[in-house]
């Protein structure tokens, strides 16, 4: 029988393929994650050694989001018309190479030279995976699917600590290693080893149709069926895929042309929704992406302390944290580590469960913004330094509202756009990457207190502005 591709995914069910596609483009996002959030731990393990001020720690810390903000819309556009599969395998192979390079630079500038250069190809395994894993999903199960691949990120974000917990508490200067050095290559192993797994991906039936390549798409259904069912691909009772349907909705009609260009996106009604999502995600990334990314060190400051009553900013402001003490640090505290490992594993399981909750993608945005917004005045307000670790480590939570905010845009963006839209959003959370790390960076010595503040702040906003969002689309008007 002939029918449209979302009855066609329904007739493939939901099993085993896509529980391989979901863990694959999990493992794809988390090791993109490692590399982009590992320099919250190589940083400081690697100042001395490459003599980094503290100045251009933020500079430094946000060099990846740099090289995926110039690239974003490239590699969104290059999806959308070259395919999911080999746009990601070639970006991600490439962005793996290039990580275990930066681990044999001999100073600063050539490793901050590499690290930018392995930044252009990050953008697609940083953000292509949500579309792919939903695209492959009957539309029952899409925005779980969604949502449950971002929770699982929180698990795989853990992982950052616990590797870091494990290769810096090792002596590798026995064997002549540098410790850093085998963190920045232990983080970076995984992109490789993703991309070599990706080879037994198949591509988007979603793209396909709407490349006008049914028999392909076809083909990836039975595939698709096989897998899950157990069965021979010729049991599959699909014959042919309708191609008209993937346009039958004002959604996916194109506006003037056989496919819609990238500047659709700034043409009503998907600027107001570009403008919105992307602010969210500017807001969500200034804080995962930007304060958080101090938080080893700042609490490896505070646990370095004899000060029981004081403020994170007290401790901060003190005279031997200030970048003219001639003494080089580059030590971290096993209680640093033991505070980062246990929070992220229990705010990792915690979004989990949020995520399979029944709360709506608007309920868990309002939610999660409120809730961080409270927890990074707390940093700054409390005086019991555990408080202060836990709260500080709290603000990964912001990593909620990752899956949400795809979803929305999943949901409001059409199959031929959708590729680039999501790379377009994300591009905005990574201008959020960059803001959040050089103010971070720059005012936490200056103007701790007022930092915090204005980081609540903008969490506050984005938890008002996140009631504008549309309601959760019943299963049968997502596509």
């Amino acid at each position: 029988m002939e029918v449209d591709l979302e009855r066609a995914l329904e007739l493939c069910g939901a099993g085993k393929y896509q529980v391989f596609h979901c863990i694959l483009m999990v493992t794809i996002l988390g090791a993109a994650m490692l590399e982009m959030i590992g320099s919250s731990f190589i940083l400081p393990a690697a100042a001395c050694d490459l003599d980094i001020p503290d100045n251009l720690r933020g500079i430094i810390a946000s060099i990846p989001n740099i090289g995926v903000i110039l690239t974003a819309p490239f590699w969104g556009r290059a999806a959308d018309t070259f395919g999911r599969k080999p746009v990601l395998l070639l970006s991600t192979a490439v962005a793996g190479v290039i990580a275990l390079a930066s681990s044999f630079m001999p100073n600063l500038l050539s490793f901050a030279l590499c690290k930018f250069a392995g930044s252009l190809f990050l953008s697609c395994p940083s953000s292509l995976g949500f579309a792919y894993a939903g695209e492959l999903m009957p539309r029952m199960r899409r925005d779980l699917a969604v949502l449950v691949c971002n929770a699982l990120l929180m698990l795989v974000a853990s992982l950052c600590p616990i590797f870091s917990w494990g290769v810096l508490s090792y002596d590798w200067h026995t064997l002549g290693l540098q410790p850093w050095r085998v963190l920045t290559a232990v983080l970076a192993t995984p992109l490789v080893l993703a991309a070599l797994w990706l080879t037994q991906a198949r591509e988007s039936p979603k793209f396909l149709m709407t490349n006008g390549k049914p028999t392909e798409a076809l083909e990836v259904l039975r595939h698709i069926f096989a897998r899950n069912s157990g069965c021979a691909k010729n049991n599959y009772c699909v014959i042919s895929v309708a191609c008209v349907t993937s346009l039958k909705s004002d959604e996916d009609k194109p506006d003037g042309g056989d496919k819609q260009t990238a500047l659709a996106l700034l043409r009503p009604p998907h600027l107001k929704w570009l403008a919105l999502t992307g602010f969210l995600m500017f807001g969500l990334f200034s804080l995962l992406n930007g304060l958080f990314l101090f938080s080893p060190n700042t609490i490896n400051k505070i646990m370095s302390q004899a000060d029981q009553h004081a403020t994170i900013c007290m401790l901060m402001n003190q005279p031997e944290n200030q970048t003219s003490n001639t003494t080089c640090v580059d030590s971290i505290s096993h209680g640093t580590f033991q505070i980062t490992v246990v929070t992220s594993v229990i705010y990792g399981t915690l979004v989990l469960l949020v995520s399979l909750s029944p709360l709506t993608k608007k309920a868990l945005l309002v939610g999660m913004y409120a809730l961080v917004g409270a927890t990074c005045l707390v940093s700054a307000l409390t005086t019991n330094r555990i408080i202060a670790g836990i709260s500080m480590s709290a603000l990964q939570i912001t990593a909620l509202g990752i899956g949400p905010l795809c979803a929305y845009t999943v949901q409001l963006f059409p199959t031929s756009l959708r590729g680039t839209a999501v790379g377009a959003v994300l591009m905005f959370g990574r201008l959020g990457s960059v803001s959040g790390a050089n103010a971070a960076g720059i005012f936490l010595a200056g103007a701790c207190t007022a930092t915090f503040y204005g980081f609540a702040a903008l969490l506050f906003l984005c938890a008002g502005l996140s009631f504008l969002l549309p309601r959760d689309q019943p299963a049968s008007k997502v596509g």
